[in-house]
C-alpha cells in the first residue's frame, strides 16, 4: 500500500477552512490568564473572622429573623442599636448557604474575584496584549493580597466599575444604580465621591478651568446618594461612615486599620508591584488628572491597608495609559506573528483549552474540600465548653474578638458573645475593657467583674492566661496546646 499525497487543491481547502476559523484573540487569552488568578484567589476556604459573622447574619435573614436592627449576639452591648451595613450581600450568603451550604458562598467570592480581576484589567488596557497583560498584572498585584471574601469585594468592585464608567465616558446616569447597590453592600463609597474630587481637581490643574467632565459624574455620584435612601435601613445606611469617627480608638485594635506591615507574606507581595507600579509612572509624565487621585490614595493606603486595593484599582488605568505606546511609534512584532494561521490557530485554542480546564478544575475544588477555615479558631475548646454545659445563658464568657466572630457563626443567636470585630457597634467602654484583657493589665479582675464573667476562654500564650492560672479565684477546666478555659471557682 503506496501511500497517497493530498492534491495541492485539497491541502489548500483544507487550510483555508481552518484559518477562517475563528480562533481566541491573543488580548483576550491574556485576560483570560488574570481571572483565572482572580478566580483561583476566591476559591481558598472562608477563614475570615469578620466574614463568619456575616454569614450568621445573612443565614438569620433568610430563615425570617429579618434584618437586625439591634445587636443580637453579644451580652455587652445587647439591644444597642446597629447598622447592618452590608445587608444586601449578606443576604446573598444566606441564600445561597441555604441553597448549596457554604460551598456555594466560597464559588460566589470566587466569581466575585474573577470579575474584579476581569474589570481592573480592562481598566488597564494598553493598547497591546502584552502592554495591557503587565499594567492589570501590576495593578492587580498589588491590591490582591487583601482582597478577602466578604462584603469588600462588593465595594472593590463597585470602585472598580465607577472608574469604568468614567473612564469609558459612559453616562453619568449609569451611576445611579451602581451607587444604589454600593451603599447596600459596604461602607466604603465615600471612597468613590473622593475619586471623582481628586480626579476633578487634577482636570483643574491640567487646564486651569472648571473641570465640567468631572463634575457631570458627581452629580450622577449624589444622584445615586439620594436614591440609595430606599433600602430597608433608610438614611442610617448614608450617615454610618460619618460615625465611625467616634469609635476610632476602637479602631486601633483592627489590623486593617493600621499602616501596612510589609513585613507579612500579603504586604511584601502587595509592596512589590507597587514598587514596579511606581518605576512604570516615573518614565513617563504623568498628568494632573491620574496623579492627583494616585496620590490620594496611596497616602491613604499608607495609613490603612484596608485601602490598599482601593489604591490598586485607582492604578489601573493610569499604568495603562504610562505604557500605551505613543503616537507614530512602530509596533513591534508581535508574539507569534511569524507563526502561520492554522499553528496561530492551535496554539491559541490550547491555551485556551488549558484555561478552561484550570477554571473547572478550581471550581470541582470547593465540593471537595472544607469551605471554612477554622483551624485558628478554638473549635476543640469550644465544643468541650458545649458539652460541659458552659455556653448555657447562665454563663458569660470572656474571649477575645475573632473568638466572638466564631462563636457568632457556629451558635448563632443562642450563646452571647463578650465582643467581636464589630467595633462601631460596641460602646467605647467595651472597646477600652477588651484591650484591658487584652493587654493583661492589672484591671483584669476589675473588667471581669463589671461584666460578671464566670468563663474564660483564651490564648494560653497571653498574659490573662497566666495572670487567671496564679489567681485564687479561678479553676482550669480546659486546656489544649493553644487554648485554656478557665472558671470562676
Amino acid at each position: 500500500g503506496r501511500s497517497r499525497a493530498a492534491s495541492p487543491a485539497a491541502a489548500a481547502a483544507g487550510t483555508s477552512r481552518l484559518a477562517g476559523l475563528r480562533a481566541p484573540r491573543l488580548d483576550s487569552l491574556f485576560v483570560a490568564a488574570l481571572v483565572l488568578f482572580g478566580f483561583r484567589l476566591g476559591v481558598r476556604p472562608i477563614g475570615d473572622n469578620s466574614m463568619f459573622t456575616h454569614l450568621r447574619t445573612g443565614a438569620d435573614m433568610v430563615r425570617g429573623e429579618g434584618i437586625p436592627r439591634t445587636d443580637p449576639y453579644s451580652f455587652t452591648a445587647g439591644g444597642r442599636r446597629w447598622v447592618v451595613q452590608s445587608w444586601l450581600p449578606e443576604w446573598t450568603y444566606g441564600w445561597a448557604e441555604r441553597l448549596g451550604g457554604f460551598r456555594l458562598v466560597v464559588l460566589e467570592q470566587a466569581l466575585l474575584c474573577a470579575l474584579l480581576a476581569l474589570v481592573i484589567v480592562r481598566l488597564a488596557r494598553a493598547g497591546s496584549p502584552l502592554r495591557t497583560t503587565l499594567a492589570g498584572g501590576v495593578a492587580i498585584g498589588a491590591g490582591a493580597g487583601f482582597w478577602s471574601p466578604r462584603p469588600l469585594l462588593f465595594g472593590l468592585l463597585c470602585m472598580a466599575l465607577l472608574l469604568t464608567v468614567v473612564e469609558r465616558r459612559r453616562s453619568p446616569w449609569l451611576l445611579v444604580p451602581l451607587v444604589w447597590l454600593w451603599v447596600q453592600s459596604h461602607g466604603s463609597f465615600p471612597l468613590g465621591l473622593a475619586w471623582l474630587g481628586a480626579r476633578a481637581v487634577g482636570e483643574w490643574l491640567d487646564w486651569r478651568a472648571w473641570p465640567d467632565d468631572a463634575m457631570r459624574y458627581v452629580g450622577g455620584f449624589v444622584a445615586g446618594l439620594a436614591v440609595s435612601i430606599a433600602n430597608p435601613l433608610g438614611a442610617r445606611l448614608l450617615v454610618f461612615p460619618l460615625t465611625l469617627a467616634d469609635q476610632r480608638s476602637a479602631f486601633t485594635a483592627i489590623l486593617e486599620w493600621r499602616s501596612p506591615d510589609f513585613q507579612t507574606a500579603a504586604g511584601r507581595f502587595s509592596l512589590v508591584f507597587l514598587v514596579v507600579a511606581l518605576a512604570l509612572l516615573l518614565r513617563v509624565r504623568v498628568s494632573w488628572r491620574d496623579l492627583v487621585p494616585v496620590v490620594v490614595f496611596l497616602g491613604a493606603a499608607l495609613v490603612a491597608m484596608r485601602n490598599l486595593p482601593v489604591a490598586a484599582i485607582v492604578l489601573a488605568p493610569v499604568l495603562g495609559r504610562a505604557l500605551r505606546r505613543p503616537e507614530g511609534a512602530t509596533p513591534r512584532r508581535r508574539p507569534g506573528a511569524d507563526l502561520t494561521p492554522p499553528t496561530r490557530l492551535r496554539l491559541n485554542r490550547a491555551l485556551l483549552a488549558t484555561i478552561v480546564a484550570a477554571f473547572v478544575a478550581l471550581g470541582a475544588s470547593v465540593w471537595i474540600g472544607d469551605p471554612l477555615r477554622t483551624g485558628p479558631y478554638p473549635a476543640s475548646a469550644v465544643t468541650f465548653m458545649d458539652d460541659a454545659g458552659l455556653l448555657r445563658p447562665t454563663h458569660r464568657i470572656a474571649h477575645q474578638d475573632f473568638v466572638g466572630n466564631y462563636l457568632t457563626l457556629r451558635y448563632g443567636r443562642r450563646v452571647k458573645v463578650f465582643i467581636d470585630d464589630r467595633y462601631d457597634m460596641f460602646p467605647t467602654s467595651v472597646s477600652a475593657d477588651y484591650r484591658t484583657l487584652l493587654g493583661g493589665r492589672e484591671e483584669v479582675a476589675t473588667v471581669l467583674d463589671r461584666h460578671r464573667v464566670d468563663v474564660v476562654l483564651w490564648e494560653r500564650k497571653l498574659a490573662l492566661a497566666t495572670i487567671l492560672r496564679a489567681s485564687g479565684g479561678w479553676q482550669q477546666v480546659y486546656r489544649d496546646a493553644d487554648w485554656v478555659v478557665y472558671r470562676r471557682g
